[in-house]
C-alpha cells in the first residue's frame, strides 16, 4: 500500500510546559483541530488519553495517546474509521527555542491501494490541515483564544456582477503579499465598490495557485487599466461560509467548504470557480470574508 509521510512545525512564543500541557489536553482539542472546525455538529467522547469523533463531515475515528515524555514528546494511535478504514502514527514533539518552542507534527500512514494515485495529493493538503492546526494552536497559546470563526449559511442566491481585477499565477508559499499588493493597485483606480477574489486553479501538488482581486463596479467600465481585466459574473446558486476573524485564518473557511463538498453537502459546479467577497475589510481580527462555492 502507498506510504504517506508529513510532517509541519510551527514556533510558538511560550514555555514548552505550556504548550505540552495545552496539546496533551484533549478537551483543548476542538479549539484548534483544523478538522473539527469544519464540522461544529461533530459528536465528541472525550477521555484523559484520547477521544473519537462522529461527524457527517469529518468522518469517524479515534486517537489515543501510546507512549509520552513529559514536555519533549506524544505519540498517538490514529485510526479512521469513515469514510474508510485507516491507521497511522502521529507525533508531536516539542523543542526549546530560547523562550519560545517548536511544535512538529508528523504522521505515518498508508493509503489504500485503490487511492495510489491520490500520494502526493493527500500528503499535500494534510500537510496544509497541519499548518492550520498548528497556526491556530499558536493562537490558542499565545492569546488565549482562536480568533477564526465560521458560519455555514448553506445555499444562497448570488446575484450577477462585473468587475475589474488583476489575475495572477502564484505559489501557495507566501501569495499573500503579493495579493495584497496587487489589490492595492486594483483599489487605486477603483475606490469605491466591494472586493473580491476569484480562484481560478489550486494546484497543491506543485504548489501553485491561479487568481484575479478586483472590485466590483456598478456597471461594466468603458476603459481598463493596463494589467487589469474585466470579470462578468453570472447569476447562480452558491453555497455559502462566512468567516469572521484575521486573513491568516481564512484558509479555514476554504478547508471546510471542501470538506462539506467532499461530503456531499452540496455539489459543486466546476464551471464557475470558487470565490470571495470582502465584506468587511480589517487588519484586525475583525474581517469577514463571504466564501461562495457554485452549486448544480
Amino acid at each position: 500500500m502507498p506510504k504517506i509521510a508529513i510532517s509541519r512545525s510551527q514556533v510558538i512564543d511560550a514555555p514548552v510546559g505550556a504548550v505540552f500541557e495545552i496539546v496533551r489536553d484533549f478537551h483543548q482539542w476542538s479549539k484548534w483541530s483544523p478538522w473539527l472546525i469544519a464540522d461544529p455538529e461533530c459528536r465528541l467522547q472525550i477521555q484523559d488519553n484520547g477521544y473519537s469523533w462522529e461527524g457527517e463531515v469529518c468522518g469517524a475515528g479515534e486517537m489515543s495517546v501510546v507512549g509520552e515524555v513529559e514536555n519533549e514528546s506524544i505519540t498517538y494511535d490514529l485510526r479512521f474509521l469513515k469514510p474508510f478504514k485507516s491507521q497511522a502514527d502521529v507525533k508531536m514533539t516539542f523543542e526549546k527555542k530560547r523562550e519560545k518552542t517548536e511544535v512538529t507534527w508528523t504522521m505515518d500512514s498508508s493509503l489504500p491501494f485503490f487511492l495510489f494515485w491520490m500520494k502526493k495529493s493527500m500528503e499535500a493538503y494534510i500537510g496544509m490541515d497541519f499548518e492550520r492546526g498548528l497556526l491556530m494552536l499558536k493562537d490558542l497559546v499565545e492569546k488565549g483564544e482562536v480568533p477564526s470563526r465560521l458560519s455555514f449559511r448553506g445555499q444562497e442566491r448570488c446575484e450577477g456582477f462585473v468587475g475589474v481585477g488583476k489575475r495572477c499565477t502564484a505559489s501557495l508559499c507566501g501569495f499573500e503579499e503579493e495579493m495584497d499588493a496587487n489589490y492595492k493597485e486594483v483599489r487605486k483606480h477603483y475606490p469605491e465598490g466591494e472586493g473580491f477574489s476569484v480562484y481560478y486553479d489550486w494546484n497543491v501538488v506543485k504548489g501553485m495557485m491561479t487568481y484575479l482581486i478586483g472590485v466590483k463596479l456598478e456597471a461594466t467600465p468603458g476603459v481598463i487599466p493596463d494589467g487589469m481585466e474585466l470579470l462578468t459574473a453570472p447569476e447562480m446558486d452558491v453555497f455559502v461560509v462566512r468567516h469572521t476573524g484575521p486573513y491568516r485564518h481564512l484558509s479555514n473557511g476554504w478547508a471546510a467548504g471542501m470538506a462539506h463538498s467532499h461530503s456531499k453537502k452540496f455539489k459543486h459546479l466546476k464551471k464557475f470557480p470558487p470565490f470571495e467577497f470582502y465584506e468587511k475589510e480589517s487588519e484586525g481580527e475583525d474581517a469577514v470574508v463571504k466564501i461562495c462555492f457554485p452549486m448544480k
